[in-house]
């Protein structure tokens, strides 16, 4: 079943991410009123947790009732070429732009721990930098694919429940060891796993239940104000902090975790119930497929806007610069989904559903 109201959320949440990006670059050149508050780090925040909640639904929804070995192995083959083909192509190109770095001995070469960081996607002894500063997520999301996995493997059919098990420990322990671990014990035990597990939650209830238009809505507009009061007031966004203590990841998980889960949940029962027509707009659907694109390659085109900035200066206010940046980086994004990503995809018989993750 192909979800219209889950490509919306994707756009949406890629959007976020670059406007949040768009004002963070625009502090290398001048200040306006929109880096003062707290927006700016919160629309990407919650962007990301838009995104784990959708890749928790998509992912119980379409291999939920999997099992055995073969399938297994299907299933990570799957998910390794939608993710990580496209992703290496956004790595090389990212790692081109710092030739004249390279040259000019303003950046060091990167070593070989770093790269193989790149090429596994997880967690990784003494937390290499990444060549994707926004890569960080897909850490998380590989590791959710590899509890999955692990799942199918051993033929597990009550996935639903062993997840909330399984989840919820690592959490828990979290919770409980959060003075003394570190390294990737951060990673494997990070709170937002939660969010992976709210959107398996919405993934069990989706399947059993239909709401109906009005129930929909009253799961669907709570989930809007706890997002807007969550937006415009930033309270719990743990990226606006540096190193963030464990209590205020938790809060996070809890909060913002809550309010995206929400939305998903009433966008996915509308969509059920009703099937609105906006869920359909075709500029709607092209951004939800292009929604990886986004998300990778946007950075690249703020670099090279950022360069631009350093021969002529800046020439435009900053408030009125930061949506026209974002706006070409989600162009210049769209460029390399039409020529880069579905080539790449369709190459590799991998050719994106419209519901499936990021």
């Amino acid at each position: 079943m192909k979800l219209n109201s889950i490509q919306l959320l994707r756009a949406l949440a890629a959007i976020f991410v670059v406007y949040t990006h768009s004002i963070g670059q625009m502090g290398m050149f001048a200040v306006g009123w929109q880096q003062r508050i707290p927006i700016r780090t919160s629309l990407g925040t919650f962007g990301v947790d838009i995104f784990f909640v959708i890749s928790g639904f998509i992912i119980y929804r379409s291999a939920g009732q999997l099992t055995g070995r073969k399938t297994s192995l299907s299933f990570l083959w799957h998910r390794f070429r939608r993710i990580d083909p496209v992703y290496y192509v956004a790595v090389l190109l990212t790692v081109i732009t710092w030739i004249p770095s390279f040259v000019r001995h303003q950046r060091q070469a990167p070593g070989v721990g770093q790269v193989l960081s790149w090429i596994v996607v997880l967690p990784f002894p003494g937390d290499p930098p990444g060549a994707l500063s926004q890569g960080w997520s897909l850490l998380y999301e590989w590791m959710f694919y590899w509890v999955f996995f692990s799942l199918i493997l051993v033929s597990v059919r009550k996935k639903a429940a062993i997840l909330c098990v399984v989840l919820g420990a690592l959490a828990f322990l979290g919770w409980l060891f959060r003075d003394s671990l570190s390294g990737v014990w951060l990673y494997y035990t990070d709170p937002l796993l939660l969010e992976f597990l709210m959107g398996v939650v919405i993934g069990y209830v989706f399947g059993r239940w239909s709401p109906g238009k009005v129930g929909a809505l009253c799961v669907l507009l709570p989930g809007i104000v706890l997002g807007l009061v969550i937006l415009l007031t930033g309270y719990g966004d743990f990226q606006a902090v540096l190193a963030p203590p464990a209590s205020l990841r938790y809060l996070h998980a809890i909060y913002w975790g809550s309010a995206a889960a929400l939305i998903v949940a009433g966008c996915v029962f509308l969509e059920k119930s009703c099937s609105p027509a906006f869920f359909r707009h075709r500029y709607i659907l092209l951004l939800g497929d292009a929604s990886y694109s986004i998300y990778l390659f946007h950075l690249i085109v703020f670099g090279l806007i950022g360069a631009l900035y350093l021969r002529v200066g800046l020439f435009l206010p900053p408030d009125l610069a930061i949506p026209i940046h974002a706006t070409i980086a989600v162009a210049g994004s769209l460029l390399f989904y039409t020529w880069v990503e579905r080539p790449l995809l369709q190459w590799l018989g991998a050719t994106r559903p419209r519901s499936a993750p990021p």
